[in-house]
């Protein structure tokens, strides 16, 4: 049953979200955290750690400020003010590292640590502004048009990337801005679209939050947490699954990297360089996006998140492993080879990073009791360590085990992802999978726990 002031107002802000969402997909994209800024940050200070940061950063900003984020979110009628006065502040500091960069300054250490305060002071106030952003989805959008929601605002902005991959490319490769000032007009650009996408929330239509919505303090919250994964058996699993799939970015930074050097290695001295691929890769990555979320969101629609959840456990699997192989048959061929080597790499795994937040999130929604949403939205962010421990731990141990180990690893982690995936149930359809628990038992039933019998 759809209420009433949701089903009224649905499409309009069907299309508000859509546009915001879109807009900041392409801002985002200008300085990617997996090809573009990898990419800077290595060239200016010859680390891959430094380099590896940043995805940790991306993480670590998004998920921990959620647990206070809920509890300050908590009992307000609306949400979007709150929005406002969190996500503003990050995203008007992307000016520093523009200024900087547009400057040239040769400094290198000043521009790299410009970029990793700012990344950071950015991410954060994301992650402030996730838990009254998703729950104002789950207040506008009904549950059986959120999976098309997804798809198609990942769509839009995914075509958008594709643009924002060409200017990149055009950029950092095709224009006679010398090194970093390419970058600067990057920052600028990403900064002025993503202050449209802030003023696309304006024109949202929110209903009230539900009078007898849970108030939280961030202490209680945190004291909480055991009873929350206690409590629900498919939210405990959900967890284990999302920080398994955490392990989809332990080589995401390195993909870059490697096709670089492989690529700087089948050219002319003269003609090879850091920047090589990155425009390239970038659009590469942004179609497997578009591609990706259509297909999700049209399972996720039709046939619900678990299917999606487990399509998504093979689609990870396969990509540090295309990224294996296109380390084994590109560095002895032409430079065309390694191109197309790694287009796989960059398509899936652009296809699998939206796609699993998009069916975490659809599953979410779809399990958590809506007067205590925030506290769940705001747990399952916070508890996403692995996305940002392994970043930093892949790049400290690149020198030693080498890009190979480590996207073998990866792989090993991921199929245990799968292995679990079978222990999910539909929360639409409210009975139990035939490969639930206890038979019989409701699937949401707290005594639940993991099956025994191999993967079906």
């Amino acid at each position: 049953m759809i209420a009433p002031h949701v089903e009224r107002n649905y499409r309009w802000n069907f299309r508000i979200l859509t546009v915001e969402t879109s807009l900041w997909m392409f801002s985002t994209a200008l300085i990617d955290t997996t090809t573009v800024l990898p990419v800077l940050v290595q060239s200016l200070s010859g680390s891959p750690f430094l380099a590896s940061l940043l995805l940790s950063i991306r993480y670590a900003g998004q998920g921990l400020p959620q647990l206070i984020s809920a509890s300050l979110v908590s009992r307000r009628s609306y949400r979007k003010s709150y929005y406002f006065a969190v996500a503003l502040p990050g995203r008007l500091l992307l000016l520093w590292p523009a200024a900087i960069l547009l400057l040239g300054i040769d400094r290198p250490a000043i521009a790299v640590s410009a970029v990793l305060l700012a990344s950071l002071a950015f991410w954060v106030s994301e992650g402030f502004s996730i838990v009254p952003w998703v729950d104002m989805v789950g207040k506008t959008i009904p549950s059986t048009r959120r999976g098309t929601l997804f798809a198609f605002m990942h769509i839009i902005g995914g075509l958008l990337g594709i643009m924002a991959g060409g200017f990149v490319r055009q950029m950092l490769q095709g224009s006679s801005l010398r090194f970093p000032v390419g970058y600067g007009v990057l920052f600028a650009l990403s900064l002025l679209v993503i202050l449209l996408s802030t003023t696309a929330i304006l024109f949202l239509r929110e209903p009230p939050s539900p009078a007898h919505e849970e108030r939280y303090s961030t202490r209680a919250l945190i004291k909480d947490i055991p009873n929350l994964l206690r409590g629900q058996a498919q939210f405990r699993l959900l967890i284990i699954l999302q920080s398994l799939f955490g392990f989809a970015i332990l080589p995401a930074p390195f993909y870059i990297l490697f096709a670089s050097d492989i690529l700087q290695r089948t050219l002319p001295p003269a003609a090879a360089g850091p920047l090589l691929g990155v425009g390239f890769f970038l659009s590469t990555q942004t179609a497997g996006l578009i591609v990706g979320n259509a297909v999700w969101g049209h399972l996720a629609d039709r046939y619900g998140s678990r299917l999606v959840l487990r399509a998504l456990a093979v689609a990870h699997i396969l990509v540090p492993l295309c990224a294996a192989l296109a380390g084994l048959i590109t560095p002895r061929g032409p430079n065309w080879l390694v191109y197309a080597g790694f287009m796989p790499v960059f398509f899936g795994f652009g296809a699998v990073s939206s796609g699993t937040w998009l069916a975490v999130t659809n599953f979410l929604l779809d399990i958590a009791p809506e007067h205590d949403r925030p506290a769940y939205i705001a747990v399952t962010n916070a508890l996403n360590l692995p996305a940002v421990i392994l970043p930093m731990v892949g790049g400290l141990l690149l020198r030693v085990v080498g890009y190979q180990a480590i996207f073998l690893t990866a792989a090993l982690f991921l199929l245990y992802a799968l292995y679990l995936t079978r222990a999910l149930c539909e929360p639409r359809t409210m009975h139990p999978h035939p490969h639930a628990p206890h038979p019989g038992v409701e699937e949401f039933d707290t005594r639940a726990d993991m099956p025994d019998e191999p993967l079906a």
